[in-house]
């Protein structure tokens, strides 16, 4: 089977907004001349000044999960010593993110690389301002309704499976895995349900499996879901998992701005993978968990700067699957880390 006609199985039942709206502004840049993608000249995101940001305010977006911790972690202890505040914009996708960072509508936003790849590579003009998380075992799973007979990734054909976006790592990581024990991932209903809905959607019985993280994860489990396969282990384990872009224009026109977001986000990180304690007291806050949960989860693992070389390895990873169209450097769209945070 050729890589668009396994597109055309991505889509699913409900595949709803936030695959079109993406949908429609590929369409829309490709209909022009492409938009500037590359990253500003290092050597101007290099004289940046964190402590002197053009805004004072930013708004940010992304999926409410453990990854979105370190947000309302810097928010509360480290942006405000570059002169910036950090408004919290919740969205249910990637694609949904992707979206407002490209209509201007957010200044940055939590995304899986796959979109950003396939956003980039259609001349959407994005770029990665900091890594979020690295690819970390038992942190995410496909996990199987409670009677659905799933035991493994060969019972999928034929069963309706979440993968909250399509352009998700997780989406990409079940097809490049299926295609390696030779499973055709277009025979798969795949489908699109932010974490809040899983668990109901199993107790109706609506889908059969779904990605689970965090409270998520938990839940399901607690109703006897089973995991199928960990998002985060083998060949997986330490990749560039999703982190924070924003547009070319912003860090053109804003780079302390983005230095400031950059530094106050890294402190964040490095904080909380320092701080077991602080990761659960915002895990309970922020996601609205039991202290039971916050201390079972297993916490990402969360980075302080970027490395081009995982980031690339999504590129690496999306090919394999059988889904990449076109192929891009992070080293081209990545606004390099400040150095005088």
């Amino acid at each position: 089977m050729n890589a668009s006609a396994r597109r055309h199985g991505l889509r699913g039942v409900l595949g709803g907004t936030a695959a079109l709206g993406l949908a429609a502004l590929l369409s829309a840049c490709a209909g022009g001349a492409p938009a500037p993608t590359t990253a500003p000249d290092p050597g101007a995101a290099a004289a940046a000044d964190p402590h002197a940001p053009e805004l004072t305010s930013i708004s940010v977006t992304g999926i409410t999960g453990p990854g979105l911790i370190p947000l309302i972690v810097a928010a509360d202890r480290f942006s405000a010593q570059y002169g910036l505040a950090l408004e919290f914009v919740p969205a249910d996708n990637s694609g949904v993110a992707i979206t407002q960072v490209v209509a201007g509508d957010v200044a940055s936003a939590n995304a899986s690389y796959f979109g950003v790849i396939d956003a980039i590579a259609q001349g959407l003009p994005l770029v990665v301002a900091a890594e979020g998380w690295a690819s970390t075992p038992e942190t995410g799973f496909l996990m199987a309704r409670a009677g659905s007979g799933i035991e493994s990734l060969a019972d999928l054909p034929g069963r309706t499976v979440n993968a909250i976006s399509l352009t998700s790592s997780h989406s990409i990581k079940l097809h490049d895995a299926m295609l390696a024990e030779g499973l055709d991932p277009a025979s798969v209903n795949w489908v699109e349900l932010p974490y809040s809905e899983v668990a109901a959607a199993f107790d109706q019985g609506t889908i059969d499996a779904s990605s689970a993280v965090g409270p998520t994860l938990a839940a399901v489990r607690g109703a006897g879901a089973t995991a199928v396969f960990d998002y985060g282990a083998d060949a997986y384990e330490g990749m560039a998992e999703s982190g924070w872009i924003t547009s070319t224009d912003f860090a053109a026109r804003h780079p302390n701005t983005v230095a400031a977001f950059q530094c106050a986000i890294f402190a964040a990180q490095g904080a909380l993978h320092e701080d077991r304690a602080l990761y659960e007291e915002y895990f309970q806050s922020f996601l609205q968990a039991p202290e039971v949960a916050a201390k079972a989860d297993i916490m990402v693992d969360f980075q302080t700067t970027n490395r081009i070389d995982a980031l690339n390895r999504n590129v690496e990873v999306y090919a394999a699957s059988g889904l990449l169209t076109q192929a891009i450097d992070f080293a081209e769209h990545t606004v390099p880390a400040p150095d005088n945070c």
